[in-house]
């Protein structure tokens, strides 16, 4: 409002001259016309001077005489933008105002609308004040008394609204503190007040019409504020009902709970039991839809559940996993179970039971309908013994309380202790908590059977059901309800167990065909592999500990070569071990786990029944085993590729052999009769595989002596030719390639039975012709016949009839002695074919004597006879005597 005279003088000045042209943006009115355009600088620079006057105001003619007609020209461009740029601003603010002004306007007329009715009120008023005709002073009384009973009736009105105003602030808080019980009486409390305030009898001396007092035309307040305090109703019996499935509360808050529901939902026992037993179960579907968190190890991976091809874990690993596994699964149990026994003992001592004369309710229902002036009943708790004077010496401000009537002070909730609502039969109580134990234990069976079956180890499996047992017989439950617990443990850990050792027995299964597979490929590799120079002979290294430990650090690498030292003892070969040791460790564990169950007295009938139950999967695993070796073995014994089906054949000899003289067959769990039927199958299989093996070997062995009989050149001699010393030595190299010193049985039984077939064979092979010199002949059969009788074998009269058709069709062969060279020869070549020579008695070595005559077990060589090679050598090269030694 301050511009508008000097646009209004603008706006005038500017309606004098010619209209400008319209501008066609904002900054148009720094636009000049063409006239103003073409000032020079020099008189455009006056007007930018601040010592010009304002040519706003001076006359026309004293401005033309004043200034030359450039000048005026100048100030009129001057004017003109002025003009030009005031009515742009005006027309921004009208533009920016215009909803400010409109604005503005409305509120002025409803400004103007509500004068006018505060006006029309306070005339109204005016009016029925006026109307009012004053009260006579005949009606005035003058008494004292009536005015000290109207102020008494006032105070006791306060007290009432006190009483409501106090209440909302109240009842939150004991609702907050779960004192359900002491909030719902303050609620039918607090309804009896608003019912003495609303209810008024005309007739009655004390009401509040007879003292002049409209209660809710006077006091509105009171209405609202019982609708405020209506509404906790609904929330404490909302409240109270999700409380109930808290399992840690006493059993007198629950009783308290439970009454709040009777009293202020008006609930019978009987429905009240059910909502308890509901909520309950709520609780106990929560705990074992939760279940319990699985622990993982150091790195992260799973204890159970892992997945194939993961890393294996180390002993101490299992067992922290296992410990860890079974605390998790025992915990989780423990919480479920605690939660079933006390719902049941705190349902029977809240509702009672055939021992209990009296329950906790009935006994708190009791007190409540009792006389004031009564004792109160025996072995109730304070916080159940409540009284009206109670909660409301409880509230805030206290002190209007004895303004309050004498029978809203002695207020009690009733109770119609003879209404079949306020009681339950025993009967009812013993089918509901039957009906709910049974159905609770339902649903723990599928959890628990999840969460059992999270533990991988029998021993984790054990441990928790011993706790578990001590935990139920001291649970507080009754006798019947502890058995069918135990029993419903027993039966969900005797799956479980049985579920373990099944499968331990299908991955040891698995492994050991795995083993075979695996190590039969790789066995043509390490045609030795049993041989004592690569199991028993070789070194093994004994890993240092880190500096700075101490001697614990030790054990482990310590038990582990003793474990080595303990399986070369034994005589196994290192892949055979690792292909029975998954057997055997199979086996072991199960053992271990029986003796630990054993060792439980109270539980030997369990133990006898799952090991009933187990023993058909054992007996199972050992036919399937025998079934797999024979399959195999005669795979390999009808295949044409006989010299890699060879060296299997020997593995499977091994693993026959040795599972015929394993515990594991009678650790594994199998009755006397499938273990002695399995031996005898491991054994007959062992005797054909072998057989089957000296077949090849013996076969194999007179083909090269076929092969090498006709490229030997040198002249017959008087001792075993060369090829017939070389095809023992491979028979004694193949039998010492056996690894067979750990079973010395077989060991004396073996070389007799190669030595004769080879004897067999090396006869027939001269019957069809295969010698090629007679007389060398003679001396390989003498030598066959004197090794073949040291063994006392019946094809000695086989080798002796041989030899007599030599020497009849040599001419002179009485000069050939034959016997002494056999026997001279053998004192040689005893420890060249150490395998085929069977122990001779203890020889007497010399007085003098030379120490290795008690090895010599045939005898020692003359020192100064001649030598001679058991195996044909390369002559030597005709320049090594030519070589220079110096003497020096």
């Amino acid at each position: 409002m301050a511009r508008r005279p000097s646009t209004v003088s603008v706006a005038s000045l500017a309606s004098s001259r010619p209209p400008l042209q319209p501008s066609r943006s904002p900054g148009a009115a720094s636009v000049l016309s063409p006239s103003a355009s073409k000032v020079p600088r020099s008189i455009s620079g006056l007007t930018n001077s601040k010592s010009q006057d304002n040519v706003v105001d001076i006359e026309p003619d004293e401005l033309f005489a004043k200034y030359t007609i450039a000048e005026v020209k100048t100030r009129q461009a001057q004017l003109r933008s002025d003009a030009e740029a005031k009515q742009e601003d005006l027309r921004i603010m009208v533009g920016e105002r215009y909803r400010d002004l409109l604005q503005a306007s409305s509120s002025i007329i409803s400004i103007a609308t509500s004068a006018k009715r505060v006006q029309a009120a306070l005339e109204e008023t005016t009016t029925a004040i006026r109307s009012q005709k004053v009260p006579s002073v005949q009606n005035h009384v003058s008494q004292s008394g009536k005015d000290d009973a109207h102020l008494q009736m006032l105070q006791v009105l306060s007290a009432h609204i006190k009483l409501l105003l106090d209440a909302p602030e109240h009842l939150w808080r004991l609702i907050e503190r779960e004192k359900y019980f002491q909030a719902a009486w303050l609620f039918l409390l607090a309804r009896v007040v608003h019912r003495a305030l609303i209810c008024d009898d005309a007739q009655d001396d004390e009401s509040w019409t007879q003292h002049g007092i409209d209660v809710l035309e006077q006091f509105p307040l009171i209405q609202r504020q019982w609708e405020t305090v209506s509404h906790f109703r609904t929330q404490i019996i909302h409240r109270a009902t999700l409380s109930l499935r808290l399992c840690d509360k006493t059993c007198e808050a629950t009783c308290a709970t439970l009454l709040t529901l009777h009293i202020l939902d008006s609930r019978p026992l009987t429905e009240t039991l059910t909502i308890f037993l509901s909520q309950r179960t709520r609780t106990l579907n929560t705990l074992l839809a939760k279940g319990f968190d699985t622990p993982e190890l150091s790195d992260g991976s799973l204890v159970n559940g892992t997945p194939p091809g993961s890393r294996k874990f180390s002993d101490r690993e299992t067992k922290l996993s296992a410990k860890t596994a079974a605390i998790a699964v025992k915990n989780s149990t423990r919480v479920a179970l605690e939660a079933i026994s006390r719902t049941l003992y705190t349902a029977r001592a809240v509702f009672g039971n055939s021992s209990s004369a009296r329950s906790l309710a009935t006994g708190v229902l009791d007190s409540i309908q009792s006389e004031p002036s009564s004792p109160p009943p025996p072995n109730l708790p304070a916080e159940l013994l409540l009284s009206t004077q109670a909660v409301l010496n409880s509230l805030p401000s206290s002190t209007y309380v004895s303004l309050l009537p004498a029978n809203i002070r002695a207020y009690r909730p009733f109770v119609d202790l003879s209404s079949v609502s306020s009681s339950l039969p025993q009967e009812v109580l013993r089918d509901k908590l039957g009906s709910w134990f049974g159905q609770s234990t339902t649903n723990l069976r599928g959890a628990f059977d999840k969460w059992v079956a999270s533990l991988d180890v029998v021993s984790a499996v054990w441990q928790v059901r011993s706790s578990l047992r001590k935990w139920v017989a001291h649970s507080g439950l009754e006798a019947p309800e502890m058995v069918n617990l135990t029993e419903f443990l027993d039966e969900v850990f005797s799956t479980r167990i049985t579920g373990i050792w099944k499968a331990v027995l299908v991955r040891a299964e698995k492994e050991f065909l795995q083993a075979l597979n695996s190590y039969t490929t790789r066995y043509s590799r390490y045609p030795d592999m049993f041989s004592p120079l690569c199991s028993l002979y070789r070194s093994s290294s004994v890993l240092q500990p880190p500096p700075g430990t101490g001697p614990s650090s030790l054990d482990p690498s310590f038990h582990a070569y003793k474990a080595t030292l303990t399986q070369r003892l034994e005589g196994r070969a290192p892949r055979l071990h690792e292909a029975l040791t998954t057997l055997e460790d199979a086996a072991t564990s199960l053992q271990k786990d029986l003796s630990r169950m054993f060792a439980d007295g109270e539980s030997s009938q369990l133990v006898v029944d799952l090991t009933a139950a187990y023993r058909p999967e054992a007996q199972s695993l050992c036919i399937r085993v025998a079934t797999a070796l024979k399959v195999s073995s005669e795979e390999l014994m009808a295949s044409r590729d006989v010299n890699t089906a060879m060296s299997r054949l020997v593995f499977y000899a091994h693993i026959a052999k040795e599972l015929s003289t394993s515990p594991f067959v009678c650790n594994v769990g199998c009755d006397q009769a499938v273990a002695a039927s399995f031996r005898e199958e491991m054994n007959a299989l062992f005797e054909r595989t072998m057989s089957c093996w000296e077949e090849y070997v013996v076969s194999d062995t007179m083909s090269y002596y076929a092969r090498t009989v006709t490229t030997w050149q040198t002249p017959p001699g008087t001792h075993p030719s060369p090829p017939m010393m070389e095809c023992l030595y491979m028979l004694s190299t193949s039998i010492h390639n056996l690894g067979m010193s750990h079973h010395q049985s077989y060991l004396m039984t073996v070389p007799q039975r190669m030595i004769a077939k080879f004897s067999a064979a090396f006869v027939r092979n001269i019957d069809d012709g295969g010698a090629l010199d007679m007389l060398q002949v003679l001396y390989d059969l003498s030598f066959l016949r004197h090794l073949t009788s040291k063994w006392k074998n019946a094809e000695v009269a086989a080798l002796e009839h041989a030899i007599d058709r030599l020497q009849s069709h040599l001419t002179d062969s009485s000069k050939h002695d034959a016997d002494r060279s056999a026997s001279d020869y053998l004192s040689r070549t005893q420890m060249l074919i150490s395998a085929l020579v069977p122990e001779a008695p203890e020889v007497t070595p010399v007085e003098n004597g030379d120490k290795i005559t008690g090895v010599l077990k045939y005898g020692m060589t003359v020192m100064d006879s001649q030598f001679l090679p058991a195996v044909e050598l390369a002559p030597p090269s005709s320049r090594f005597p030519l070589l220079l030694v110096d003497a020096r």
